[in-house]
């Protein structure tokens, strides 16, 4: 036991220089350690180079991995696998050369200049007074761009590599545990062969500790190497930005550089052309071959070489005709592209609003054409590399023979010269698309100063865009007409612009003809003494009649032909068949009630329980106004199939009756002369018929007379109104004349010959006497009452 103690101190001993350089890189390049914070003085050691500290860390890892191979031959001759030793040195090898990569960079980004001898070239041709060539204004631009994207990207990569830092803290924790572990187990081991399986796994405990420690020493030198980067390029781009600031404003487009990027669009023309040219050749070889193995292919086996080597030159000979497709728009591209710069010279060259509004519109067209290209150019890439992942996978399947591993690989290069075609054609119209982007910012806000005719652009591009809308053609018809017994079709387009003024002539016609037939409708009833609510049925036929002519007026006007809504026709039918039968069926009881006139405006009707007067009758539903002010809309169907109460359909006369009881013993006759009397005195009740009193009936507590009497019925008259009046008159002249207007009443008999039972109920303890004789006092009540009501005559 004590002498494994001793071979473990020693083993510790041996690998503390070792560990110690892991961690004294970080702390030299950072100034984490607590022994930097000390001044100069109080250091005894010096300085080390992380440099030739990394390379000697690097030469021992390649030390070991040599001696550890050689290890590995031996037993791989013995039939034993590649050691995990083996791996750990291999990734540290790797790791350590990456370290040495990464300070050589380093110290190479702190020694550079931040700008590149091109970009110090350019920015030097802007020192010299205005103006400026347009042409390197847009290298200017690129450079800014580019400067721009690459600090997207490193600090993206910063930020990944942040995170990697904080999962590469934590394994390093878990690798200390690890190794601890391994000792712990190593110190308490007693049998040889137990000693020694501890003893490499502590080993390789170890080697996985340094490896965390390498990875994350060069993770944050990856760090630290982007974050001098941005620190150096940030300036850099702040200072292009404002260059083109002052330059914008100050670019011009010479005559020469126009004539200089004319050339320089013709020469890259004549190289598509040649590149077309190279691939139809190409691709007739391939046909002739194909050619050739398919009369080879008769009566040979179809799964044989020649079957491969044909399945080859189809996918070969695809991929050649997606080539010339991608070299046809790249043609294209530069074709557009030729006459972008033809109207930027234009804008450039000229003053006029007018010219420059031209140019605006011709470069936002040819934008919004590249900007819808871009989907398809994505969506085809995107095809063409899930193919390529496909067959990548395909080729990694072992079981293929090296014939068919060469054939398979002949297809991949094929799959992959079609991503490269359409991701030229994507990346050319990206570029052209953002140089017109810059154009069109160029002239229409930034490109020029403030001046007079800036609102008179601006009017131009509102009229202009609106001028666009108006002009949209929504859809085209033909229409088909006989000349001298031939048929001749004719295509109309239906614009935006014909749509709107055919609805606003609508509006306008509809409007003149309402005021006209509200005129008319007048006329009738004041000249020619026509019933209101006939002149206004003819009037709401009219206006459809009137409508349905103006709208074939303004299709014909607006050269709308009718064959436009035959489509709908099929539509029509089916909603009249199943969705509006209880609309028309409505319509159809509107005509009849309009017609026949059973219900007219002004009558008073009674139906489910509501009465009142008709205000309204239209086509599809009546109104009703109740007496009590609320309105309903009634279907004109339920008027024919449901029973109506008109009060006033014939005559508006209507009979009421008011009901009175005298006592026994008053004087009939003179109750029923005062009571008809009071009637006669109404100025609301008619005297023809003549108001009656009928003596109805001996009731149980009175004699019943009856009084009916006829009003009128009209908008200023209540029944209610009429009746309460007749009901005060009546008992006030009653009264005077000593007549009893009988109440009911009722004789009670007691029966006394059984004594009257008396409970007496104990009230609860808690609540004391008073409630028992408050009990008492209810109980003996009822006694009583009846005694008083046996006294009552």
């Amino acid at each position: 036991m004590t002498l494994q103690r001793f071979f473990f101190a020693l083993y510790i001993l041996l690998l503390a220089p070792l560990a110690d350089a892991q961690l004294s890189l970080p702390k030299q390049l950072f100034g984490a350690s607590k022994e930097a914070s000390k001044p100069a003085e109080a250091t005894t050691t010096e300085a080390v180079d992380p440099r030739a500290e990394a390379a000697t860390l690097l030469a021992e890892a390649r030390r070991q991995q040599d001696e550890q191979r050689l290890k590995d031959r031996a037993a791989t001759e013995n039939g034993s696998p590649i050691s995990e030793r083996q791996r750990l040195l291999g990734r540290l090898v790797l790791l350590y050369g990456e370290r040495v990569n990464l300070l050589d960079e380093l110290d190479t980004l702190n020694n550079a200049p931040p700008e590149t001898p091109n970009q110090r070239t350019l920015l030097a041709e802007f020192d010299g007074p205005p103006p400026y060539s347009a042409l390197r204004v847009d290298a200017l631009r690129d450079e800014y761009d580019t400067l721009s994207e690459h600090l997207k990207s490193l600090a993206a990569a910063g930020r990944a590599l942040e995170e990697q830092q904080t999962e590469l803290i934590d394994a390093r924790k878990r690798a200390s545990k690890a190794v601890r572990l391994a000792e712990d187990r190593l110190a308490s081991a007693n049998k040889r062969e137990q000693v020694d399986k501890d003893r490499d796994n502590r080993e390789l405990a170890s080697l996985g500790q340094r490896q965390v420690e390498a990875d994350l020493t060069t993770t944050t030198l990856g760090r630290e190497l982007i974050q001098r980067e941005v620190e150096k390029l940030q300036p850099l781009r702040e200072k292009m930005q404002r260059l083109l600031a002052r330059v914008l404003p100050e670019q011009r487009l010479s005559k020469e550089d126009f004539e200089q990027q004319k050339a320089s669009l013709r020469g890259r023309q004549n190289r598509v052309s040649a590149e077309i040219d190279r691939v139809v050749a190409a691709n007739s070889k391939l046909a002739a071959e194909r050619e050739r193995l398919a009369k080879l292919l008769t009566g040979a086996d179809p799964n044989g070489p020649i079957a491969h080597r044909m399945r080859v030159l189809d996918v070969q000979m695809e991929t050649g005709r997606l080539t010339l497709m991608t070299l046809s728009w790249l043609d294209g591209l530069i074709q557009i592209a030729g006459s972008a710069w033809e109207q930027r010279f234009v804008g450039f060259r000229s003053d006029d609003s007018a010219t420059r509004q031209a140019v605006l519109s011709a470069l936002q067209r040819t934008a919004e054409e590249l900007a819808s290209r871009q989907d398809l150019f994505r969506e085809m890439q995107d095809g063409a590399r899930t193919a390529v992942m496909q067959q990548a996978l395909r080729l990694d399947n072992t079981s293929l023979s090296s014939s068919a591993r060469s054939q398979e690989s002949a297809i991949l290069q094929a799959l992959e010269k079609r991503v490269q075609d359409y991701q030229s054609v994507e990346i050319a119209g990206r570029q052209l698309y953002r140089q017109i982007k810059r154009w069109l910012k160029d002239f229409g806000y930034s490109g020029e100063a403030v001046d007079a005719d800036d609102w008179k652009l601006g009017a131009l591009q509102i009229t202009n865009i609106l001028k666009q809308i108006w002009d949209f053609e929504m859809f085209a018809v033909e229409d088909s007409t006989f000349v001298d017994g031939k048929t001749v079709s004719v295509s109309y387009g239906i614009t935006v612009g014909k749509s709107i003024g055919a609805i606003a002539l609508y509006i306008v016609g509809y409007w003149l003809f309402s005021l006209l037939s509200a005129r008319l409708q007048r006329l009738m009833v004041s000249r020619f003494r026509v019933d209101q609510q006939l002149a206004s049925v003819i009037r709401r036929w009219s206006m459809i009649a009137l409508a349905l002519v103006l709208v074939i007026f303004i299709l014909n006007l607006a050269r709308i032909p009718l064959t436009v809504f035959a489509f709908m026709g099929g539509a029509l039918a089916i909603g009249i068949g199943f969705g509006t039968q209880t609309i028309i069926k409505n319509v159809i009881s509107g005509i009849i009630i309009l017609f026949e006139r059973k219900i007219r405006v002004g009558d008073i009707v009674a139906i489910e329980g509501m009465t009142g007067y008709v205000t309204q009758v239209d086509l599809r539903a009546s109104t009703l106004r109740g007496f009590d002010g609320l309105e309903a809309l009634v279907p004109n169907s339920s008027l024919l199939e449901n029973q109506i109460i008109n009060w006033t359909y014939s005559n508006t006369h209507v009979r009421r009756e008011i009901r009175i009881g005298i006592a026994y013993g008053s004087p009939v006759r003179d109750a029923a002369d005062i009571i008809s009397g009071c009637a006669d005195d109404h100025g609301q009740v008619l005297s023809d018929p003549k108001p009656e009193v009928f003596f109805e009936d001996f009731g149980d507590n009175a004699l019943l007379l009856v009084l009916v009497f006829w009003v009128e019925l009209g908008p200023n008259l209540m029944g209610r109104r009429v009746d309460s009046d007749l009901r005060y008159a009546m008992e006030k002249r009653l009264g005077k004349a000593g007549i009893t207007i009988s109440f009911p009443q009722r004789d009670v008999h007691l029966d006394l010959s059984q004594p009257l039972p008396v409970r007496v109920v104990q009230a609860p303890a808690s609540e004391g006497g008073e409630r028992q004789a408050s009990a008492a006092q209810r109980n003996a009540q009822p006694t009583e009452k009846h005694d008083d009501e046996r006294k009552t005559p």
